[in-house]
């Protein structure tokens, strides 16, 4: 697991049962000029076995597959790789689906027919987000730094970090409420959920996964500490860039 470094190779994988349209995607993520290794599977199963030769930086993956409902890895897989872009592509167009994929983990959730222009610009954003930034003088700070507007943290080392959606909205709550601790049932709302038919073990896992995810790609995290009993509480000072959600 690891951040890529600008100028960095971006390993893409590609996974759409439909030959034809998948090579299209291929084809159209080559064109983009990005600096990336393009590798295409067909199934659940030949993802597998690509992630057993290869750390993958973006993963686009279609959600409905011959071997398996790829939502049900999506999870696995943000544990597994807390670094990796995560794309899904459906056809799936009822909201409670998209909440799905993006509370298991997935970054975006495109619906098809998917705009190609629409899809490269999403590819554009997360490969430039994944990255380690090089620190200068005028970057170096000792706070970790939060942009909800890009969904990013960036660290004393000044190393960005990508976070899912679920994830800005916990740590903007957090910052707001630091020093205190906040309720796993205010935290639940900040998700727009409700508190009552909210499965708290999901708020924990999401803390546990953004947790591993600054760790392996920062060398340590924001101080997200659990407050027995209570929640959780933001104990580092983290600088905000620009303006928090509402």
């Amino acid at each position: 697991m690891r951040a890529h470094a600008s100028g960095d190779t971006v390993t893409i994988i590609v996974v759409d049962d439909h030959g034809d349209w998948r090579d299209t995607i291929a084809e159209y993520i080559h064109d983009l000029g990005l600096d990336k290794v393009i590798l295409t599977a067909g199934s659940l199963a030949e993802l597998d076995q690509l992630l057993l030769s290869v750390t993958p930086g973006i993963l686009v993956l279609d959600a409905m597959l011959p071997d398996g409902d790829a939502l049900t890895r999506v999870s696995h897989l943000r544990t597994t790789y807390p670094a990796m872009g995560i794309i899904m592509l459906t056809g799936r167009l009822l909201s409670e689906d998209k909440v799905s994929g993006l509370s298991l983990g997935a970054d975006h959730y495109l619906t098809k027919p998917v705009n190609l222009n629409e899809l490269g610009a999403t590819l554009v954003s997360l490969s430039r987000r994944l990255r380690v930034v090089p620190a200068t003088d005028d970057a170096q700070s000792d706070t970790w730094r939060f942009d909800p507007a890009r969904r990013m943290l960036t660290s004393p080392g000044q190393v960005c970090v990508d976070i899912t959606d679920t994830e800005s909205r916990l740590i903007g709550a957090l910052i707001q409420a630091a020093p205190l601790p906040l309720t796993r049932g205010r935290l639940v709302e900040a998700l727009g959920a409700s508190a009552d038919a909210y499965d708290t073990h999901r708020l924990d896992a999401h803390m546990h996964r953004l947790r591993r995810k600054l760790r392996a790609l920062a060398g340590g995290d924001i101080g997200i500490r659990t407050v027995y009993g209570v929640g959780y509480v933001c104990t580092t000072p983290v600088q905000i860039v620009g303006n928090l959600k509402p």
